[in-house]
């Protein structure tokens, strides 16, 4: 039986990971025959459709009472996604793409920051205290998501860019055909990794919503992220793998509106404590990444994380 649960597993992460491939194209193909601004649709759409999975397994975990796995789904995918943008940055090497942004990312590495201390203060006992009906950690998320949106809301548009292919018209009944597929899976997966905190009571749900919810459901951001630095998009790449860290804080802030007696980050463990500092670490090292003070240890900060994350895992399946 526990065999079979990871078997499913295999199976059901493969089959939303293709969903989310064959979505994120799908959205690629609209965004061309629209007029939308290009990091926008990094920071915003794209980041949104990449950051599906994540958000059906969230509300399918807050669904089965396991407010840990949903936790440590999102904070886990968030510090995953850090995490594989450094390895590319470690073997595209040459290309030294954090030294060529064009665009200043600050901003929204600063409010991502902001919502990773607010969390850190707030989980566990502190997390019931709220403002009227909604906690504080989920007014932070969504007043400065809000104000991340207006921000981008006041850049330039892009020009439409007509493209000649052999699409067919009907690619808004695929896009929906695709999420109803994609939010089936999702849901079967959140299940079946349920089931396997269940068969191991010795992994907290929090560690195993991070490394077989959190990395499953980020796959279509690295995807993406890799083909954008492949292709020289070097601040699309970031405002993907950023944009999508930011769009999941939100998630976990909308899961929390539907807890009624007390606050979601309220059930947290020492998993989550970790997470979250770990969530300050790299998007600390992601924010000094996109600057031009340390230029001259290039790769050092990046290396820094690949070890630190690679430590987490062997920690948590050795303890």
């Amino acid at each position: 039986m526990i065999i079979l649960s990871e078997i499913l597993f295999l199976l059901f992460a493969f089959f939303t990971v293709f969903l989310s491939i064959k979505l994120s194209y799908y959205v690629d193909y609209l965004n061309k025959h629209h007029k939308v601004n290009g990091f926008l649709l990094a920071g915003i759409f794209l980041a949104g459709v990449t950051s599906l999975p994540e958000f059906v397994t969230c509300f399918s975990a807050v669904f089965v009472d396991n407010y840990l796995l949903a936790v440590g789904d999102i904070l886990g995918s968030n510090i995953f996604n850090i995490f594989m943008i450094c390895v590319f940055d470690l073997f595209f090497i040459k290309k030294k793409m954090f030294a060529k942004l064009k665009t200043n990312h600050n901003l929204i590495f600063i409010l991502l920051l902001i919502n990773y201390f607010v969390l850190y203060l707030f989980v566990g006992s502190l997390s019931n205290i709220s403002l009227g009906l909604i906690g504080i950690p989920t007014l932070c998320i969504f007043t400065t998501y809000f104000y991340y949106l207006y921000k981008l809301s006041v850049t330039e548009e892009k020009k439409i860019v007509r493209i000649n292919d052999n699409m067919s018209n009907n690619i808004t009944v695929k896009v929906i055909i695709t999420v109803i597929f994609m939010i089936f899976s999702s849901i079967i997966l959140t299940i079946i990794v349920n089931k396997i905190a269940y068969n191991h009571p010795h992994f907290s749900s929090s560690f195993l919503g991070a490394i077989f919810l959190g990395i499953t459901t980020s796959l279509p951001e690295v995807i993406t992220c890799y083909s954008l630095i492949s292709i020289n998009s070097y601040d699309l790449a970031l405002d993907d793998i950023i944009g999508s860290n930011f769009f999941n804080l939100l998630i976990l802030a909308i899961s929390d509106l539907f807890l009624k007696k007390t606050c979601l980050f309220f059930y947290s463990d020492t998993g989550v404590v970790t997470l979250i500092i770990l969530g300050i670490c790299f998007t600390l090292v992601g924010y000094i990444n996109s600057n031009k003070w340390f230029r001259f240890c290039y790769g050092f900060f990046s290396l820094a994380v690949v070890v630190v994350y690679l430590i987490y895992w062997t920690v948590n399946f050795l303890g």
